[in-house]
């Protein structure tokens, strides 16, 4: 009996020292980050329920030097979404609508045939892209609700880009339409909806339906929102920043974004997801049921497949994760859940440009299990060069991706100011750290120019994830 109780405590010493290991790694993770200036923000790290650490660093008001707590909110960029897909597996469940709906069904208006909810849920509806849309399609002047872009959708994009599920392509239309779905069948309001049936049951007091620039009501103890300014070498409100404008006239938006919420909050989502508080089992499953493409399944790579809001992948020692990010400019977001091993990381950051919250989770990952990780890319901010009104005129014209011909970037200049826009996306000023080569603030990425012996450029390369996109100028 003795040697029984010998054992016991010592397996509860070994269980206290490891998780003092982990704690002790991660403290010196978010050290080395913060020590860098790469990381402002909030992280929870649960296993079994339980935080096993849970810090807060940096700002949550630069301006008026107010720190952040573990309480803080933040916006959730896209990890709304898998909270919109909980809304519809809710009211699928309760025979309301079906994943096979029809588009048409609900916005007859439209034209995109053969879409169904599903297709939505999955990304596999070929619908445009309305996320960085400016003076081109929108008064941006103005704000811009749900029903504005279903209205506008059409004027825009009259198809679907391909065969409704035939290929994935992620959009953030889907979810917008998602969420009016949504309000269209029970009667309520998005915002009023996730609040009666899927945040207070799930115990989240403090997260809601938010678009800080528009509600009457602001929510206390708020993280506000910076981007780093190549210009003012420092980091500024992102509401002073005009290559960020979508991040304002877009604001009121909800369903595939709009969602705020704390650490906090998110780990009582995660639990709620290991009940039967807000759908049956057998309903949740369907959120990670790969989707079947003319070629493999939808997602991102062949690893890491998409659900109903949700990238789910698996492995031998850490079963299934389920995961998403979230991005708008002044915000990332991570939450990562392993329920069969019954561990949860959530990062949620207020500081663009700082470092990856897919690293970040990636090293927690490594930590939880013992594993040797990698730190995080270093991030180095820059500090633009000044150049003439020539030189970023003489910059100016169309390039084509010479993989892709139906790939383009679009170079523009205003006085000295340098503008790259890609196909079906915004334009973002560029910023020069000599005359052909330029980086962007609002993704870690960088164009360089290649200028042949007459002064005009030829060619333009974009540097981006790992990636060298060598784009060919045309002829005017």
């Amino acid at each position: 009996m003795k040697m029984r109780y010998l054992f016991i405590a010592l397996s509860l010493l070994t269980l206290q020292a490891t998780a003092q290991n982990k704690t002790d790694s991660l403290q010196r993770l978010f050290d080395t980050l913060v020590a860098r200036n790469n990381f402002n923000g909030c992280v929870l790290v649960a296993e079994e329920d339980k935080p096993i650490y849970k810090k807060a660093f940096g700002y949550a008001d630069q301006e008026k030097g107010i720190p952040l707590n573990t309480a803080s909110l933040f916006e959730l960029a896209s990890v709304s979404k898998q909270f919109t897909a909980m809304a519809i597996m809710q009211l699928q469940e309760k025979g309301k609508l079906s994943y096979e709906d029809s588009l048409q069904k609900y916005f007859p208006a439209l034209p995109y045939r053969g879409v169904t909810i599903r297709n939505l849920l999955t990304h596999t509806s070929g619908i445009t892209e309305f996320l960085g849309w400016n003076q081109q399609q929108l008064d941006t002047s103005r704000f811009y609700f749900n029903e504005d872009i279903v209205k506008l959708l059409p004027t825009v994009a009259d198809s679907a880009a391909f065969r409704p599920g035939s290929k994935f392509s992620y959009s953030n239309t889907n979810y917008l339409l998602l969420a009016q779905i949504v309000a269209i069948v029970s009667g309520e309001s998005f915002a009023d909806y996730m609040q009666q049936h899927v945040f207070i049951p799930a115990g989240m007091k403090n997260t809601h339906v938010y678009s800080r620039l528009t509600a009457k009501n602001k929510l206390p103890n708020y993280a506000l929102s910076y981007s780093w300014s190549a210009v003012a070498n420092d980091f500024i409100p992102v509401n002073q920043q005009i290559e960020m404008g979508y991040r304002k006239y877009l604001d009121p938006i909800a369903g595939p974004y709009g969602i705020s919420s704390n650490v906090e909050d998110l780990l009582k989502w995660d639990q709620a997801l290991n009940t039967e508080k807000l759908v049956s089992r057998k309903t949740q499953e369907e959120a990670y049921a790969p989707f079947p493409l003319e070629n493999g399944f939808a997602g991102f790579t062949s690893d890491s497949k998409y659900g109903f809001g949700w990238i789910f992948s698996k492995s031998p020692l850490k079963g299934n994760m389920y995961w998403h990010t979230g991005g708008l400019p002044g915000y990332t977001s991570v939450i990562a859940r392993y329920p069969d091993t019954h561990k949860t990381i959530i990062v949620l950051c207020n500081y663009w440009n700082m470092a990856s919250v897919v690293e970040i989770m990636s090293a927690i990952d490594h930590i939880l299990w013992g594993e040797p990780y990698k730190m995080p890319t270093a991030i180095i901010y820059k500090r633009s060069i000044s150049i003439t009104n020539a030189q970023a005129l003489n910059l100016e014209g169309k390039y084509t991706w010479d993989s892709q011909p139906g790939v383009e970037m679009y170079i523009t200049s205003k006085g000295n100011h340098v503008y790259a826009r890609l196909t079906n996306q915004a334009a973002y000023e560029i910023y020069p750290d000599s005359v052909n080569s330029f980086f962007y603030t609002v993704v870690a990425a960088k164009i360089k120019f290649d200028i042949a012996d007459d002064g005009k450029p030829v060619r333009l390369t974009l540097f981006q994830n790992g990636l060298e996109l060598k784009m060919t100028r045309q002829q005017e």
